[in-house]
């Protein structure tokens, strides 16, 4: 069975292939996969209307990091003192189990090549039952701005004197996948704008803009201006984002869903760097939902 996804425009970039055929409402078949645009004139060319990514069924949820092709070893994933990792339990799991996600973020100490891999002990709100058990296998996700990395590892020992921190086996087969530059990614974000008391949905989110879908039709023209509120889950915590944005592109859904592309306007630093912690942490959580 084929599935279609409506893309916009702006989601197909120059000189990347195409990660699935383009076809229209009609499922005509206009770029196929693996196409790439050389110029802009080319994306120009494209027919006036609503334009779909074809797949099938099963396509993106096969896409996932343990069945990454490409191959690193440790000092190709680039990892610093400092660089957040985040942990999966996949074995002891009736005992331990984290909460909300069904994983938890820990912070690299340090390292031995090829003997350990040092980090912290997770908060232990992060957690529900036991704590850590030595031999516990964990799936390890990181994410370097670049690349979207998974591996394996093992919990060596459990230290909580003088300080607390889990000593890790020490990675050995790395897997991994390039994430582009861009970092767009699907979410499901409730908002609210000061134009309607009707519900949005932010539907896809990036450190410089967003698509948000309602049911009414807010009869906004490009680049008018509103403003828009919202919460970013980063960790544990909940961030309040109040942007103010311009409208650049506008569309009806075929579930006669009212879809419009914006640009955050002049966010301050603050607002910017959760943007893209949240981006960096949702990547790291599922690279499935890079656009």
């Amino acid at each position: 069975m084929m599935n279609l996804t409506q893309i916009q425009l702006s989601d197909l970039k120059i000189g990347q292939p195409l990660p699935h055929n383009l076809v229209d409402e009609n499922q005509a078949v206009l770029r196929e996969q693996g196409h790439i645009f050389k110029t802009p004139d080319e994306l120009r060319k494209l027919p006036d209307r609503k334009i779909f990514f074809q797949y099938k069924e099963n396509q993106l949820n096969n896409n996932k990091l343990n069945d990454y092709s490409a191959s690193f070893d440790f000092n190709g994933m680039q990892l610093k003192v400092g660089d957040k990792l985040m942990l999966k339990p996949q074995s002891n799991a009736g005992i331990l189990s984290f909460s909300k996600t069904g994983a938890c973020m820990v912070t690299v100490i340090g390292y031995i090549p090829n003997v350990m891999l040092l980090v912290s002990l997770p908060v232990t709100d992060q957690m529900v039952g036991t704590s850590f058990v030595e031999g516990d296998q964990m799936q390890v996700n990181f994410f370097n701005g670049k690349n979207a990395f998974s591996f394996r590892i093992f919990v060596d020992y459990v230290i909580k004197h003088p300080f607390k921190c889990l000593c890790l086996s020490f990675p050995k087969q790395i897997k991994g996948q390039i994430i582009r530059k861009s970092r767009r990614i699907r979410t499901g974000i409730k908002a609210r704008a000061n134009v309607t008391g009707a519900q949005i949905l932010i539907t896809n989110l990036s450190a410089s803009g967003a698509q948000i879908t309602l049911q009414d039709d807010l009869g906004l023209k490009l680049n008018e201006k509103l403003e828009l509120s919202f919460e970013l889950q980063l960790e544990e915590r909940s961030i309040p984002m109040l942007l103010n944005v311009n409208i650049k592109s506008s569309n009806i859904k075929q579930d006669l869903l009212f879809c419009y592309g914006v640009e955050f306007a002049n966010p301050n630093a603050e607002q910017v760097s959760a943007l893209r912690s949240f981006v960096h942490q949702e990547i790291v959580r599922d690279p499935t939902i890079v656009i």
